[in-house]
């Protein structure tokens, strides 16, 4: 692609009137198309064009995407508790970090207590039950009881362990080991204890607030679960393969730049027809949170698709160019969407890039004729 400075030699170079031949500065077969330009026989031999047909074919090359820094489901954790209470003391804010089994926070509530007694309870209930199938197994053998009887003992043991079992996974919930609890050790307070090492994203409570048991209190992200979430295009999705490598930069630090490799591709299109690519960081960034915009670099080879070379296009003002013969002598300037680029060639994501094919490309000096056309417009 050449600058604004090759395109002002090359309108300079066409319409002079210096040595040599003198060049005609109108130009003889106007279009009424302003995207067309005409050239005399001397503009044309000045220009220097050299011309090959559009072709189509397959282009290992980079693509240029956007996208934001994600944390899959496995990297977030919400922080709840099973039943109800009040907050009792927390000290935490966003963005601290926590370890995995820390105490977050203390919840109060006479629920708590009465759960605990109901486990006690029926823990020295199951071993009363338990001596006394003992004692009746003994008698059962020396037929002082009946059968009958043992039965129905063995029923309403069965039944106070089944109840044991119930509270004491209840306990667990609300983070009270069964086995470590004793009548002294009752407490209506239990511990809010992190499920993963993280970040704190969140905090929806402070002390004194009542919880309910479907409430999420606080957020935890893993920083070792980001990745990065790009947006491909529905016609490329079939060209990204899992194991790629690729370049992301961040948004607010383009400098850096970090290396990735595709880790997932999205195998559903969204609405507006683009789906996403799941690449994993080859090192973590830091100090980076989820939401983050960045570009990524992937390295792809792509379909079949109408191949551009890169010295044919012309960029100015922030888009890009290409000039189609579409007489002797008369070009027409197409404006193409870039879709991905190497060192040669370029693919287009304009819908009617494949009429294109077969039609004469200007690939040398190009920038004369965007020149020409610039100057016309003016």
């Amino acid at each position: 692609m050449k600058n604004f400075l090759h395109i002002l030699i090359a309108t300079l170079l066409i319409t002079s009137c210096g040595k040599g031949p003198k060049v005609e500065t109108n130009i003889e077969a106007a279009t009424d198309s302003v995207n067309k330009v005409q050239l005399t026989k001397e503009q044309a031999v000045n220009a220097q064009l050299e011309l090959a047909p559009i072709q189509q074919g397959k282009l290992k090359a980079v693509t240029h995407l956007n996208g934001v820094i994600d944390v899959p489901p496995t990297g977030i954790a919400s922080v709840s508790i099973p039943m109800g209470g009040y907050i009792q003391d927390i000290n935490l804010i966003p963005g601290t970090f926590v370890k995995k089994g820390q105490l977050l926070a203390t919840v109060k509530d006479p629920a708590y207590v009465q759960l605990q007694e109901n486990y006690l309870a029926s823990k020295a209930k199951l071993g009363y039950l338990q001596q006394d199938i003992d004692r009746q197994k003994l008698l059962l053998t020396q037929e002082a009881v009946s059968k009958k009887s043992f039965q129905q003992l063995q029923a309403e043991y069965n039944t106070v362990a089944i109840q044991l079992k119930a509270l004491s996974e209840q306990l667990k919930l609300i983070n009270i080991q069964p086995e470590n609890l004793t009548i002294e050790k009752m407490s209506s307070m239990v511990q809010l204890v992190a499920p993963i090492a993280g970040y704190i994203s969140k905090v929806n409570i402070n002390r004194g607030k009542y919880v309910t048991a479907s409430e999420v209190l606080l957020e935890i992200i893993n920083p070792d679960d980001i990745h990065a979430a790009i947006t491909i295009y529905e016609n490329d999705i079939t060209n990204f393969k899992v194991g790629m490598k690729g370049i992301v930069t961040l948004t607010n630090n383009p400098a850096i730049k970090y290396p990735v490799s595709v880790l997932a591709v999205a195998q559903n299109i969204n609405e507006d027809k683009t789906g996403l690519l799941h690449c994993h960081f080859d090192k973590i960034p830091k100090n980076v949170l989820p939401g983050m915009f960045l570009t990524a670099d992937i390295v792809v080879e792509t379909n079949e698709a109408v191949l551009i070379p890169v010295d044919a296009v012309q960029r100015f003002q922030g888009k890009d160019f290409i000039f189609i013969q579409a007489a002797v002598n008369e070009y027409e300037a197409i404006e193409i969407q870039v879709r991905q680029s190497n060192a040669e060639f370029v693919t287009v994501g304009n819908a009617d890039a494949t009429s294109w094919v077969g039609k004469s490309l200007v690939i040398k000096n190009a920038f004369s004729l965007l020149g020409k056309l610039m100057n016309k417009s003016e």
